[in-house]
């Protein structure tokens, strides 16, 4: 459905949604944001509208069975892209040819969360404006993501437009970590978990050892509860070439990398392209990784960033993805125990810049895992973030 169809209509069905995820639309596959949209509206003297969007939350969704191991929830990540995908559907609800690609979001915040046995996740995008200039088009909005009526995200302002932005670095060398400093050295083998100190004081993760940390097998000897990274489909990172921390300043950075299979599972699912928010995932990620390596126990949650800009796409084409992450700050709650990093990241694809993100913002909560997954109990459902009693 596309053209005055579409246009025609102010609310769609399944079936609506799935035929423009087949025809371009949307993303497909396990990519598809959203499974209804309950109100399209346009106010042409204001110049702005509105869309409602629906996600049937299912307790075996694909990604609770790798976002993470015995504390399934849902990525952070798949929120910030149904936003993008709810202003891509209304630019071409609003006839917008092309105005398609991911540009960029402000003032990302997570203060709760989305589990297995909560019913549904609704998006509610206000759309701002709508500016042309000839051929090229870009569509603002802010929006409010809820799991059962519950607000757990908030975006201040998120685009998309007929073209990325232009950033210093977009054009870079070719081959292996070409133009991003990050060494192109081979991958030693994991060949036995190490204990907590063995884990804290090194300095590099082979991509072995990275996926021995999302099953929770890299550390013989955790201090109660460790963060994890995510494993399978979700695991963004293949190695780590650099992971530094100086807590006379608190600073530090992470250097990192992946290789990029031609054959990637989300490709053929977002038309070729890898969708931005799984590289600003792999930001926290990495700060995951950051948190558990320099000693905070918990379990790590993304809970936002300050901006994200998107210069261009990662392809089938590209070899690599690199990841360069500055630690700007940490910070340890006396009452909580809970602990915080705030940091800058930048990704190169084949050494051209495609993603910067400011401020990017990971916690470790003690109390919070969900560890006896799929029953029922109270760290079965989402909403705002809570311990265990």
């Amino acid at each position: 459905m596309t053209g005055t169809a579409l246009r025609d209509r102010t609310a769609l069905a399944h079936g609506d949604v799935v035929a423009l995820s087949e025809a371009g639309v949307l993303p497909k596959g396990l990519l598809l944001p959203f499974h209804e949209v309950r109100l399209l509206t346009w106010d042409e003297e204001s110049g702005t509208g509105r869309i409602e969007a629906v996600r049937r939350n299912r307790l075996d969704d694909w990604y609770y069975g790798c976002h993470f191991l015995s504390d399934p929830v849902m990525p952070g990540c798949w929120g910030v892209d149904a936003v993008w995908q709810a202003l891509r559907l209304f630019a071409a609800w609003r006839g917008i040819e092309r105005c398609e690609k991911p540009m960029g979001m402000e003032g990302v915040s997570f203060f709760g969360q989305v589990r297995p046995y909560d019913r549904e996740v609704t998006y509610e995008v206000d759309v701002v404006s709508v500016e042309r200039d000839g051929a090229e088009a870009m569509v603002t909005g802010k929006a409010t993501v809820r799991t059962d009526g519950v607000a757990v995200y908030s975006i201040a302002s998120a685009q998309v437009g007929t073209a990325y932005w232009e950033g210093e670095g977009g054009e870079g060398g070719d081959g292996a970590g070409a133009g991003t400093g990050i060494p192109d050295d081979l991958d030693p083998p994991f060949l036995a978990p190490l204990s907590s100190a063995e884990f804290g004081a090194r300095s590099s993760f082979s991509h072995a050892e990275l996926i021995a940390l999302s099953r929770g097998t890299l550390v013989n000897d955790p201090p109660g509860e460790m963060g994890l990274l995510p494993h399978s489909l979700m695991l963004e990172v293949h190695r780590v070439h650099r992971i530094a921390f100086d807590r006379g300043t608190g600073e530090g950075e992470v250097v990192a990398s992946r290789g990029n299979d031609p054959a990637d599972w989300s490709f053929p699912m977002n038309g070729g392209r890898k969708p931005p928010a799984l590289l600003v995932d792999a930001v926290w990620q990495l700060l995951g990784l950051f948190l558990a390596w320099s000693g905070s126990p918990g379990t790590g949650r993304a809970l936002g960033f300050e901006r994200a800009d998107v210069f261009d796409a990662v392809t089938p084409r590209d070899a690599r993805i690199d990841y360069r992450v500055r630690i700007l700050r940490t910070l340890t709650s006396p009452a909580s125990g809970d602990a915080f990093v705030r940091a800058d990241g930048e990704v190169f694809a084949d050494g051209r810049r495609v993603l910067a993100v400011a401020n990017a913002n990971v916690g470790c909560h003690v109390g919070i895992r969900y560890a006896d997954y799929p029953r029922e109990g109270p760290m079965s459902r989402g909403g705002r973030l809570a311990r265990r009693g």
